[in-house]
């Protein structure tokens, strides 16, 4: 997989990064901090948050936020959700294909199987802005968003359904953006290439302009032409390095300020991902290389626009959120071993998929301004999502052509109005109390058409819909700069149609969230954070197989509930100017509590209430050091070291699929001057096989296991210039 060519470069680019942090560790430590350092260093003491959907600082917030800011994760090279949401105490990231990532927050996930078959929502949500990414009809759109110009990530842990609605069951993950600059002119230009160890060398490009407009207006735009290299080989049509991803795309933002109390901001954005091959190996999971007699290529495009418009009424600012998505998605794939381990021996079976959706949705909202006893938000919201999508499997090798095994078309819809209310206020002496809510009505309709093995398959239109409310409550207590809250919540997910024949509809799910934690200022420079929650899932969402002649069919159904308890804890401590260390952990306990029936083999079986529910581990852990010195030419530079641990996991409910534990080591360095900074990480060190999700059939079938693993050990240099 490695060509003679290649091999030496990994050596030359290892012994670089090496020489470079040799260099570093020889350095002095700086006599004072860089004015980039002293303005992180501030912002870290007194992070100012939204995810109440009004200004808050975080360490008072009653609830469990972890904010990643973007200069950061930039610095440290990140590149996608692999790289930043591992550094997230309770969430963890099942890779799939571009786009086709599952995200699991506090252990909500109730997938058996990653071919599951219900038009159903992710447990947890993606928000850009104040825009829901949570489509009640797919799988939700799990658009991995460059961490290039962005402000921050917000992660929500815990249900949001008292502000931010269905698709937030386990929480959220919100993507914030830098903000048009009213008042000064800047741009940045950044190249750089990744070189990932049995693979190929690829480069990327970022670049950045923010314009004033005369003086109340601004305009910011961003563009990304990324490629990050293919490391896994193709067997089948003896293709090397196969798995290639290309992201293009970019934003425009402008900002428009006509009056002191107006402020109008304007967003529209495209990313474009395409896709060589899968990202799966077969067979053995230390090898990268799989062998499909065809290559998996795919495309898909997401465009997201949306308008915010802000309005000061002296004691209470009055938003708009207008936001318009749209996804397509292309595919073809190969389902001939597949088949096979059904018992359908075919030389080869082709998979031709095509989905597109879209959303438009509004909410109008009023809420306080930061200061006062009384803090509260009030609004009200609207969204509607439609979709529609192909899907065919066929015996390409058929003596008479082409002969369509399933050809299926759905179209679908769903809607979702809601009102919400938060507040929270001041008692005295330290202690204020919280109370919020949302009362909502969804409604959902599917129809399906088309033939299963020649038979028709031709669905009536199905339509669904639930109502009902998600309460908040919460007590806060003071004392000096520490803080003790206890949070019960409650959030819930759409139901939906199951596109498998024949087709039928579930209920939404909801849970409880009780939570109780501390925020501490032991003493200057430290802050630990610690959490205990328990999550009671009623109602719950499982997916089940079911045996119709050769095929096994997936659905969703209404048949479990389930129970998460877990712990949490964060810790932050700069030692001194130069260095500071950060450290977390979540150890979660996530099974059900009542038996699940579902198929193995081709018989039912009987899950025992107590399994554990599937993609998450019992104990997850990250420790981070970040040393600043004085660097090359009088620079100003900075090394980090990451270490993370991801412990064993259940792919599916059956636990058939298993994932042992892994450990990763990732290291950076940059130097900063003036306007030019040089960066270089190294991720994966050891260049570790850890496995982060299976696919396979229901039965647990040893010849059907396809692994999707971690990245390989991948090394990044990238020069930035700032104007």
């Amino acid at each position: 997989m490695t060509s003679p060519q290649r091999f030496p470069f990994r050596l030359t680019g290892l012994g670089a990064a090496l020489a470079v942090a040799g260099l570093m560790a020889s350095q002095p430590a700086a006599a004072q901090q860089s004015p980039a350092d002293k303005a992180d260093e501030d912002r870290t003491q007194t992070i100012v948050i939204s995810a109440n959907k009004r200004l808050e600082k975080q360490r008072e917030v009653a609830g469990t936020v972890s904010v990643l800011q973007g200069s950061d994760l930039e610095r440290r090279g990140a590149r996608d959700q692999e790289d930043f949401l591992k550094l997230t105490p309770g969430v963890q990231l099942n890779r799939g294909d571009p786009n086709g990532s599952g995200i699991t927050i506090r252990g909500l996930s109730s997938q058996a199987s990653p071919e599951s078959g219900g038009a159903q929502q992710n447990a947890s949500g993606s928000y850009l802005e104040d825009v829901p990414l949570a489509s009640p009809i797919f799988k939700g759109v799990v658009t991995d968003i460059l961490p290039f110009d962005l402000d921050r990530i917000e992660v929500l842990r815990g249900p949001q359904g008292a502000l931010f609605g269905s698709g937030s069951l386990g929480g959220a993950v919100r993507y914030l953006l830098a903000k048009p600059e009213l008042k000064a002119f800047g741009a940045a230009v950044q190249v750089g290439t990744s070189s990932v160890s049995q693979g190929k060398t690829a480069a990327s490009l970022y670049g950045m302009v923010n314009a004033p407009l005369g003086d109340a207006a601004a305009l910011r735009v961003v563009a990304f032409d990324r490629t990050s290299p293919g490391y896994i080989d193709n067997k089948g049509t003896n293709t090397q390095d196969a798995n290639e991803v290309r992201q293009t795309g970019g934003r425009v933002l402008v900002t428009v300020k006509p009056l002191r109390e107006l402020t109008a901001t304007f967003l529209a954005s495209t990313q474009k991902t395409r896709q060589d091959d899968f990202s799966y190996v077969f067979g053995d999971p230390k090898r990268l290389e799989h062998d499909n007699p065809t290559l998996g290529r795919g495309s898909s495009q997401f465009d997201f626009s949306s308008l915010t418009v802000d309005y000061d009424l002296g004691g209470a600012i009055l938003t708009s959120v207008t936001g318009y998505w749209k996804t397509k998605t292309n595919a073809n794939g190969d389902d001939t071993r597949l088949f096979g381990t059904l018992g359908l021996q075919l030389p080869l079976v082709a998979r031709i998929a095509a989905s597109s959706s879209d959303a438009k949705s509004q909410e109008l909202r009023i809420s306080s301004k930061p200061g006062g006893a009384l803090s509260w938000v009030a609004g009200v919201f609207y969204q509607t999502n439609k979709g529609n999508s192909a899907a065919k499997q066929s015996d390409a090798t058929a003596a008479f052509g082409v002969v369509d095994l399933v050809d299926l078309k759905t179209t679908s819809k769903g809607t979702e109005k809601a009102a919400f209310f938060d507040g929270e206020y001041s008692l005295g002496g330290g202690w204020s109390a919280g109370l919020g809510g949302r009362v909502y009505k969804t409604s959902t309709s599917f129809q399906q058409t088309g033939s299963v093995f020649g038979a028709p398959s031709n669905g009536p239109v199905l339509a669904g819909g639930d109502s009902g409310n998600t309460p908040k409550v919460s007590v806060k207590y003071r004392f000096g700069d520490n803080m003790w809250y206890a949070l019960a919540s409650k959030g819930y997910r759409y139901g939906g149609v199951n596109e498998g024949p024949p087709q039928s509809t579930f209920k939404s799910d909801s849970l409880w969230n009780y939570e109780t934690g501390v925020r501490l200022s032991p003493a200057t420079g430290v802050q630990l954070d610690l959490t205990a929650f328990l999550l009671d899932w009623t109602n719950a969402q499982f997916t089940y197989f079911e045996q119709r002649g050769q095929l096994a069919f997936s659905g969703i159904g209404n048949v479990g509930k389930a129970r998460s308890t877990g712990l949490e804890a964060a810790l932050r401590w700069r030692i001194n100017p130069a260095f500071d260390v950060a450290a977390s952990l979540a150890s979660i306990d996530a099974k059900t509590t009542k038996d699940v029936q579902t198929l193995a083999g081709r018989r039912p079986v009987t899950i025992a209430s107590g399994a554990r529910l599937p993609g998450t581990a019992k104990l997850q852990t990250a420790l981070q050091g970040n040393y600043r010195f004085t660097g090359p030419l009088g620079s100003a530079g900075r090394f980090n070291i990451t270490h993370t641990h991801v412990g064993e996991r259940v792919i599916d409910l059956t636990a058939f699929y298993k994932a042992p534990a892994y450990d990763t080591v990732d290291l950076g360095v940059n130097f900063n001057k003036g306007n030019w900074t040089l960066a270089a990480g190294l991720s994966n060190l050891a260049d570790k096989r850890g496995i982060m999700n299976i696919q396979g059939t229901p039965d647990g079938n040893q010849a059907f296991q396809q692994y999707y693993l971690q990245r390989p050990r991948t090394l990044d240099f990238s020069v930035r210039y700032d104007f």
